[in-house]
């Protein structure tokens, strides 16, 4: 499978199956779950797409903001891969920006197995 992105002014997102890792950059303040939807199926194929690695990489570290909209798509991914037995989730952030460190450990809350690193 090819890259994929989601390129606009204000975020990327792009996920890259040569190292099972979805990247999110920029500012994401979409307007409701049917804006994020792209985004959340986006999240959804690299899962299916890892299930042969077993393992999806999840790289929030340049991801400055997120509204609860999208605070509910990821939730809503979690749920999804939560499903997934065989693979195992790894969120990315940085413990220096307070809402990273808050959405990796409610995240956790919902999926005990999912592996945060806070750098």
């Amino acid at each position: 499978m090819e890259s994929v992105e989601i390129k606009t002014e204000k975020y990327y997102i792009a996920y890259h199956p040569n190292m099972s890792a979805v990247r999110c950059e920029g500012a994401l303040l979409l307007n409701g779950s049917q804006e994020y939807d792209p985004i959340l199926q986006l999240f959804k194929q690299a899962a299916k797409s890892e299930q042969q690695s077993k393992k999806l990489t999840v790289d929030l570290r340049n991801l400055k903001f997120l509204n609860s909209s999208g605070i509910n798509m990821m939730t809503k991914f979690i749920i999804h891969v939560s499903d997934i037995e065989a693979l195992e989730v790894v969120l990315v952030a940085y413990k220096s920006v307070a809402w990273h460190e808050k959405l990796l450990k409610n995240l956790k809350r919902l999926m005990p197995s999912l592996i945060t690193q806070l750098e």
